[in-house]
Formats: C-alpha cells, structure tokens, sequence
C-alpha cells in the first residue's frame, strides 16, 4: 500500500491582513495516510486528532494553493474527489514541500 504525508494544522484561525487571507497559529500534527483515502475516512483521522465528536462537531477541510507570485487560493475538501486532488497536488505538483491541512478551531464550528 502506498503511502502519502500529510500535514494537518487544527486549531488556528482564518486572518485577513492586506486583502490576503491566511491561516494562523493552532497546532500540527503530522500523518501517514493511504494514498487512495477517501473522505470519510481522512474525516476520522481530524477528529481524532481535534478530539471533537464527528456526529456533533463540524469541520472545515481547506489547503492553499500558490496561484501567482503572492497569491493564494483556499481549497476547500468536501469529497472523494478533492481528497484525490489534494493528494495528488502534495505529491506531484510540490513534492518538495506540503501543502497543509488546514482547520480552525474544531469546536467553534458548530
């Protein structure tokens, strides 16, 4: 089975500063996952690493993309297929570094 890294940031914030958002402080933690997860499943792995209820507590799955030479988009996680892409852009289009996943405060989403 092929494996795949994957960082996850949880308990920050989303931060507007000069028409740019970005994703500020909160905690890491880092996983090896399946690269075929799906996204049932990369859901389980974030709420036990948030420690929050999967049937109460609602997450928000989102990792940035360099569009231009100071630009950022946020992509949001919400189904197999975003997980196969966001899979795929780690290892492929930026090996060399890791796109985190990114969630706010776990709980503050109910």
């Amino acid at each position: 089975m092929e494996t795949i890294v994957i960082l996850v940031c949880y308990n920050g914030k989303w931060v507007t500063s000069k028409k740019m958002c970005k994703y500020e402080g909160g905690d890491s933690k880092g996983l090896i996952v399946p690269r075929t997860i799906k996204f049932a499943k990369l859901l389980d792995h974030v709420h036990q690493i948030g420690n929050t209820n999967s049937r109460e507590d609602k997450v928000c799955l989102k990792f940035s993309v360099l569009v231009a030479s100071n630009e950022w988009k946020h992509i949001k996680i919400e189904d197999d297929d975003d997980v196969n892409f966001f899979m795929k852009y780690n290892s492929e289009v930026t090996p060399s570094k890791l796109a985190p996943l990114l969630l706010p405060l776990l709980k503050a989403m109910k």
